[in-house]
């Protein structure tokens, strides 16, 4: 099998909300949109423009799945007419930062807790009791968001967030992907939130400057530093932190795997990653094919 990748732009046009652990009444927002919330979102619009009265979001999924991958979306800012992503890395001593794609040398990474303060804003939220009309007791809370302005750590003016992200196409995949230019990603749709439009797409040939294989049954990226969660199997030479996943599969909970979060860094030579069916990253092993 082979694979064609392209790198999309999406601009943020509402607030998103990307859920993780809460902490007391504050509900956190990842920086970072996942794999498979993507996934989810192309599998809902595709879903939808089908004729008939009755989506079918399963076999739409499936089919998704097994014939395209994605990478993580990461957020961005515009430079010199460029849209420059932000990606995660830990290092020792200085823990999670996070460093634009164009400036990779020493002192350049900015310490996680300031990145998130140049992005994030908290809303107001609550259940609502059916017998009163009015706000349930002990619900009242608060939610993070990611803002579509900020000021990057400048003084200046406000300018655009976009997200920044890679899909992989094979052969076999429907053409109607590349046509979407428009989707609802996160929590709280229905409110508004998490709207993107797609302001660029191109062929590329790696993945964030880092080579990828685009051949065999899954797409490899050799990188240094993990831009997704990855499974710890055959991984045990990384810098970071570890993270239990859990998600919403169909209307079932299901708690996942242990794994490396994003911006894990490799202990010594660059390592290879495979990108399996469902967002995560795996080492990939000699002969994979």
């Amino acid at each position: 099998m082979s694979w064609r990748l392209y790198r999309c732009v999406w601009k943020l046009h509402s607030p998103l909300h990307v859920g993780t652990g809460p902490a007391g009444s504050l509900n956190r927002t990842r920086l970072y949109v996942l794999a498979r919330t993507v996934w989810g979102a192309l599998t809902a619009e595709l879903a939808r423009g089908q004729s008939g009265n009755f989506p079918d979001y399963q076999n739409i999924g499936r089919g998704l799945s097994q014939q395209c991958r994605f990478s993580y979306l990461f957020p961005a800012q515009q430079v010199d007419r460029h849209w420059r992503a932000w990606l995660p890395r830990y290092e020792e001593g200085h823990g999670l930062v996070w460093r634009r794609e164009d400036c990779q040398n020493a002192g350049d990474g900015v310490p996680d807790r300031v990145f998130r303060s140049w992005l994030l804003t908290t809303r107001p939220g609550t259940a609502i009791d059916p017998g009163s009309d009015s706000a349930a007791e002990g619900t009242l809370r608060e939610y993070e968001v990611i803002n579509p302005w900020s000021r990057w750590g400048e003084k200046g003016e406000l300018r655009p967030v976009a997200l920044v992200g890679y899909v992989f196409l094979s052969d076999t995949a429907p053409q109607g992907i590349l046509d979407i230019t428009e989707l609802f990603i996160g929590g709280d749709i229905r409110y508004g939130l998490g709207q993107v439009r797609r302001v660029e797409c191109s062929n590329a040939g790696d993945l964030f400057g880092r080579a990828v294989r685009m051949t065999g049954s899954d797409p490899v990226v050799e990188t240094h530093h993990v831009l997704a969660h990855a499974l710890p199997a055959g991984a045990t030479d990384l810098l970071g932190a570890m993270e239990q996943l859990a998600m919403w599969d169909y209307g079932r909970f299901m708690t996942g795997e242990l794994t490396w979060a994003p911006g894990c860094q490799v202990r010594g030579d660059c390592a290879s990653w495979r990108i399996r069916e469902d967002g995560l990253w795996e080492r990939a092993q000699e002969g994979d094919k």
